[in-house]
């Protein structure tokens, strides 16, 4: 079972609220130019079809949809990483538990073979949890990057990421 901090949960929940209260800071009232259809009706000249006007955006469901694309992102990827590292781990884990005697820092000169089979389970549940999370971490990430870009530039189109703001330079 995992447990989470409580610095964790709190971040969590400051995290989710500022995605549910973003919904009131969408950049089209900030960005009065746009026009809608009924301050600007167009004229038809018959030959171009008129468009209907877009749906309007719920932002709540636009973020959702950002994250679960993220986290997928990082889901499907970091799987060969995380196999491949708890593989890795457990091996070396119970090699080197058995040798320490479950230790995992000082050889011991007395093996007994409660000791060794003992240190070969902790060396393989030890290792084998950091090799699992460096691997994902690893195979994971470049797609992490790639779909955050991608999320970013999907909500920055639809107006509810503002674009970032020019650096002034402080010389002047």
């Amino acid at each position: 079972m995992y447990h989470i901090s409580r610095t964790t949960a709190m971040a969590a929940m400051i995290f989710a609220a500022t995605v549910i209260s973003a919904g009131a800071a969408n950049a089209d009232a900030v960005n009065p130019a746009q026009s809608t259809p009924e301050s600007n009706p167009s004229v038809s000249l018959g030959n171009s079809p008129q468009t209907a006007p877009a749906a309007p955006v719920d932002p709540g469901a636009e973020y959702m949809k950002a994250f679960d694309g993220v986290a997928g992102a990082f889901s499907n990827d970091s799987t060969v990483g995380r196999v491949v590292g708890t593989t890795a781990g457990v091996v070396v884990g119970c090699v080197v538990g058995g040798v320490t005697g479950g230790s995992l820092f000082i050889v011991t000169a007395a093996l007994t073979p409660v000791g060794v089979v003992g240190g070969c389970v902790i060396g393989a549940a030890a290792l084998g949890f950091v090799g699992g999370t460096v691997g994902s971490m690893i195979s994971g990430s470049p797609a992490t990057v790639n779909a955050l870009n991608q999320q970013y530039q999907s909500l920055h189109s639809k107006g509810l990421i503002a674009a970032p703001v020019p650096m002034q330079n402080a010389a002047q």
